[in-house]
Order: structure tokens, then sequence, then C-alpha cells
């Protein structure tokens, strides 16, 4: 009896190469039409800054925002919400509610920003919560993740 021997390297070379280039073929990264991209939403980064405060007391002076990152969707509106309150709570103001909020007339930029605005402390509060927000195009609100409370 005569063993046949059969080289299978060669009937499955080919198969195995061509099988090896639909895969790298599969695995590149395809090309979209030039009118069909969007770019990613990246969101404006703001900080509530340290406000200032007349030195006999009662009256906010100056309010300070910080953009670490402006980002690529429009801005519509920034500044600061605030609250005055008869006891400290951890309520945080916000910016399209019943809380009043002192609106940034200058135009939006990265890095910190200081703008006047007088603000007199009511009669029979001793709580003041403030914190920097941000009105992007379409309407959503994003508010800074630091905030600060003053008890007087």
């Amino acid at each position: 009896m005569r063993h046949l021997f059969i080289n299978f390297s060669l009937y499955f070379r080919l198969p195995v190469i061509l099988l090896l280039i639909v895969v790298m073929a599969s695995c590149n990264k395809h090309d979209v039409a030039p009118g069909n991209t969007k770019p990613e939403k990246i969101m404006p980064d703001i900080r509530t800054g340290p406000a200032t405060f007349h030195t006999l007391g009662g009256v906010v002076e100056t309010f300070n925002v910080n953009f670490e990152k402006l980002g690529n969707v429009p801005i519509d509106e920034y500044g600061i919400a605030y609250v005055f309150q008869v006891e400290a709570t951890l309520t945080e103001p916000v910016a399209d509610g019943a809380n009043p909020v002192a609106k940034f007339k200058s135009a939006a930029k990265q890095g910190p920003i200081t703008e006047t605005f007088k603000i007199g402390f009511p009669v029979g509060t001793h709580a003041f919560a403030y914190r920097a927000y941000v009105k992007i195009k379409g309407g959503d609100v994003l508010y800074a993740e630091n905030s600060f409370k003053i008890t007087y």
C-alpha cells in the first residue's frame, strides 16, 4: 500500500491569505462623505469664582466666573444664580427658576471674568448662596460644579 502525501500548506495558503486581507480591510476606518459629518459637541466648563463684598457689609459688589473651556456650543447667556435665605439650606440656586440671576454683559471668553453688580442683602436674611451658570443654544442650562454658601 502506497501512502499518498498531500501537502496541505499549498492548498490552504491562498485561502488563508485571502481571509487575512478581507479581515484587515474590514478593520479600516471608513471615510464619511464630507457633507455628512457632525462635530462632537464640547460643552463649556464654567467655575464659580469668589464674590467681593462692600467693606461695611450688606452689599455684593462683584461676581466672578471662570471658563475653564468654552467648548464649541454657542453660549446664549452666562452669569451667577443666587439666593438670599433666612437660614442656610442645602438648596442650590437655579438660573431658570424663582432665584434671581446676575447676567454678565461681556462676551464669554476662556479664563476669569469679573463684573460689578452692587446687590444689597435683603432685611431678615442671614445666608447667601450662589453659583455660576451658562445657558447654551437650545435652552439647556449648565452649572458650575462648585458653589459658595455664606452665613452672615
